[in-house]
């Protein structure tokens, strides 16, 4: 009776560990420090959801902030294009990411308990993030429009 009450107790603990693993989930984001307005945007790419919320600066900071159930078909074709390995190399900071509100954008990636996440000038991702970073804006339109 104790080894089986010893059992069950090892198996609801790892049970709850895995229950309590952080989700995986792909960030785009981008912002202008000097603009006013609806200027700041996120999208947060999860498994079987879209986040998506814009934020002002300044004064009577507002913010907006949406998501939607979805299949995870955007999720499981930007992950697919990212070399995990590749992508932890990276550097942080590329440029000069928001001088004379340039803008700033960036890439973030978690995977269990670590995040990476790297920022570049608005438009100019680094040549390894070019074609994800294409791909995960024109979600963040579609989200957009779909959304209006």
């Amino acid at each position: 009776m104790a080894t089986s009450c010893k059992n069950l107790c090892f198996i609801l603990g790892m049970l709850f560990m895995l229950s309590c693993r952080p989700a995986a989930y792909i960030t785009h984001g981008s912002s202008f420090g000097h603009c006013q307005g609806m200027c700041n945007k996120e999208l947060k790419l999860y498994p079987k959801k879209t986040e998506f919320k814009t934020w002002s600066n300044g004064p009577g900071i507002s913010q907006l902030e949406k998501g939607v159930a979805t299949t995870g078909k955007d999720y499981e074709a930007i992950l697919a294009k990212i070399d995990v390995k590749k992508f932890k190399r990276l550097k942080n900071t590329y440029g000069c990411p928001d001088c004379a509100d340039g803008g700033a954008e960036w890439i973030s990636l978690k995977m269990g308990f670590s995040t990476k996440k790297v920022t570049f000038e608005f438009g100019n991702p680094p040549e390894e993030l070019k074609s994800i970073n294409d791909d995960l804006r024109k979600v963040q339109e579609s989200f957009e429009t779909k959304k209006k």
